[in-house]
């Protein structure tokens, strides 16, 4: 599981830090949640404010969701989805 203490000690950037897939800890979803006013938040999913980037001309946000009481990080996603835009180089 990853953690805010883990992140905070490793000094890394947090898209750095945080893999597809890793269950994150209450407190790096609460960072999630407050660093900013969240993009999305309902029960399952929660988006940073602030985009992280843009693909095929939109926003992307830093991403997590909720499954079976657990928190995982979903990547950068558009508003409101958890699975990361492919990108294309067309």
């Amino acid at each position: 599981m990853k953690t805010y203490q883990g992140w905070n000690e490793s000094k890394m950037d947090l898209s750095r830090y945080l893999q597809i897939g890793d269950q994150v800890d209450e407190d790096l979803v609460d960072y999630i949640l407050c660093v900013l006013p969240p993009a999305t938040y309902t029960s399952s999913v929660i988006q940073m404010g602030e985009p992280q980037s843009h693909v095929a001309g939109r926003e992307t946000f830093t991403t997590v969701h909720q499954v079976n009481d657990k928190w995982y990080y979903a990547g950068h996603c558009y508003r409101g989805q958890i699975v990361e835009p492919e990108l294309s180089y067309q």
